[in-house]
Parts: C-alpha cells; structure tokens; sequence
C-alpha cells in the first residue's frame, strides 16, 4: 500500500525550516509571541505600563501600582498546499526527490507570509475568512505615513531620512531595517553604504546595503497600488509574527492511481509597536 512509509515529522520540519530562511520581510518581525499556532487561536502580547518619574522634594514618595498592557494577535490567516505525486515511498527514497517537492511547496507559502506582512504595513491585509468572503475588512496598518515628493533618487533619500528621523523623534533612536522594491532600491542604491565583500551574513539575510544605521533589503513583497510603492522603515520589534506548518500529510487519489501530499500552514501578524514603523510611500 502507498504512503505506509510517509514520514510526516520530517516534511513538516523541513517546510519550516526553509520558510524561516526564505522570508525576509518576516525574519524581521518579532517571534518571541509564537505560542499556539493552530487556526483561530489568539496569543496575548504582554507588557509593561510606564512608570512615572517625579521631583523628589525629601518629603514621603508615592509608590505607584506596576500597570500593565496587552495585545492579541489572532492567528486568523490559513494557506494550504497540495500536489500529486505517482507513489510517496518510492519518491521519498529517491535522493534529492523529496527535497524538490518541499522547495516548491515552501516557496508558494513563502511568498504568501511575505505579501501579508507587507500588506498589512499598507493596511491592506484580511484574515482568510474574509478575503475569501470579498469583504473589505482590514488589519490596522502603519500610523505613521511620510509620501515621497517623486521617484527621484533625491526624492527617495529625503523621504526615508524623514522616516528615520520620525523614528528617533518617537526615542526609537536604534538601527532598523529599510525594505524596498527593486525599482526604487535601482534609483536609491548610490545613497547606500556598500557591504563589505566578507560580510557573507549580511548578504544571506538579503541585506543589499546599509544607510543611517539602517539595514536595507530589497524585495518585491512591499504592498503596491495603482499609485504607489509602500515602502517599509522599522524596528525589529515593530510587528508581531507566530506561524508554524501545522499539518503535513499523504494519502491516496480516490479516482487516480497516484498519490497526494497536503500542508497546512496556519499565521497571525500585528503592528504591535506603532512608535517603530513608517510607511514610505513612493510614486510608481
């Protein structure tokens, strides 16, 4: 019998493994929230309130009571894949056989984790249930909007020094990361800092350069209307991601001598720290 031998512990492993190395624009998300993945669950983000600083005039003090705050992120996206194979076993012991079926399943799920997080910086981005239903129900996107004055490289620089400067008016005074298309990344890369030729980890996190502080990747995963590129400045800690392939599983074609291999991938993401991001809108 077919897929007697499907070893799903590893596939799923796998998948994982890849999606955390494919994805750039949510490798710089916080993770520290991942908790309990399954579909319709929620994870409490915790913190803390803040305290309140007073003159000391010698006399008695006040000791306030530490509040606290919290978020939910709701893990309300769901993508699925699925895809035919002639026989599981046989093609599981085929030497590099699996790992071609993993990339091309990892890739898809990929480039939807990317396209989420950068739609929900636009503020375009829906649970599953209700893109599926055509409604127009989206996540709270970036507060903090700055519009490049046009397409030039000196229109470019302007609006991302803004960026940055709205940043560390807002006391987040660290590097963050720059995420741009292609396009605006070719007319903005004279500004950049070359990397070092020996700084291979830089390089595999996608980074292309670096200004102000500031890492920059370029991807093709920011949001893009009919008017304009959203382009992305931020901390790392800015949005919230936890996702995990929850399902991984064989079986065989009821009506085809073949069998099927089906994942689950099931996320959540939140801007969690608006004080940390800004939106660059550049013309298209």
């Amino acid at each position: 019998m077919a897929v007697t031998k499907f070893i799903q512990t590893i596939w799923s492993k796998k998948i994982q493994d890849d999606l955390e190395e494919k994805c750039k624009l949510v490798k710089d998300c916080t993770r520290e929230y991942e908790g309990d993945c399954k579909y319709a669950n929620t994870v409490k983000i915790l913190g803390v309130g803040e305290p309140t600083v007073d003159g000391y005039t010698g006399q008695d003090i006040e000791i306030e009571e530490m509040s606290d705050k919290d978020q939910l992120l709701t893990i309300d996206v769901q993508n699925y894949f699925a895809f035919m194979v002639n026989d599981v076993d046989k093609a599981q012991s085929v030497p590099g056989l699996p790992e071609k079926f993993q990339q091309k399943a990892m890739n898809k799920l990929a480039l939807k984790r990317e396209k989420f997080i950068g739609a929900l910086v636009a503020g375009k981005a829906q649970a599953t249930v209700d893109e599926k239903a055509g409604n127009e129900t989206y996540k709270e996107g970036a507060k903090n909007v700055i519009e490049a004055s046009g397409k030039t490289q000196t229109a470019i620089k302007t609006a991302l020094t803004d960026a940055i400067v709205t940043l560390r008016e807002k006391n987040f005074d660290e590097g963050g990361v720059i995420e741009i298309d292609p396009r605006t990344y070719a007319t903005f890369k004279d500004s950049l800092i070359e990397l070092k030729t020996n700084n291979d980890e830089l390089i595999k996190r996608g980074v292309v350069g670096l200004f102000d502080n500031y890492e920059v990747k370029s991807t093709n995963n920011v949001y893009r209307d009919g008017t304009h590129v959203y382009c992305i400045v931020r901390s790392k800690n800015a949005i919230a991601f936890a996702g995990q392939i929850n399902e991984v599983e064989a079986g065989r074609m009821e009506r085809r001598f073949s069998d099927y291999i089906r994942g689950l991938d099931t996320f959540g993401a939140k801007i969690i720290a608006q004080d940390e991001l800004v939106t660059v809108k550049v013309p298209v």
